[in-house]
């Protein structure tokens, strides 16, 4: 009999770093919609755990693996999924966050935003 490998069955929570948790979480309430639970966040059924940190750390890394040019990209380690990426994108342009330019593609659409403490996030949706 073979044994079966053992293997990971999906992603539990996601952990955001930031400087002052009470305020990160009204604002990922407020702009993300986020539903706040007793510990965490939640972004439909995934937690979403915001911890303060104790260095100036922000969440993204360098890769010449996202854009067609292959070009230097700093990426975001979060994506966030929405149905109403107009209504989010318009939002956070008209509530002072800031939000770089909607990007296009076949089969998605995508904009990058940044938190209060400067974490870069990535928010798409599939196309209809």
């Amino acid at each position: 009999m073979v044994k079966k490998q053992p293997a990971l069955i999906g992603i539990d929570g996601v952990y955001i770093p930031v400087s002052d948790r009470k305020q990160a979480e009204e604002w990922y309430a407020l702009h993300l919609g986020l539903e706040r639970k007793e510990d965490y966040l939640l972004a439909g059924k995934q937690e979403v755990f915001l911890r303060e940190r104790t260095d100036r750390t922000a969440l993204t890394f360098k890769t010449n693996q996202w854009l067609e040019s292959g070009e230097s990209y700093e990426m975001p380690v979060v994506c966030f999924r929405t149905d109403d990426i107009d209504g989010l994108y318009d939002h956070a342009r008209e509530n002072g966050i800031r939000a770089e330019e909607m990007v296009v593609h076949r089969w998605f659409r995508e904009f990058d935003c940044y938190d209060l403490d400067g974490n870069k996030l990535k928010v798409w949706q599939p196309n209809a």
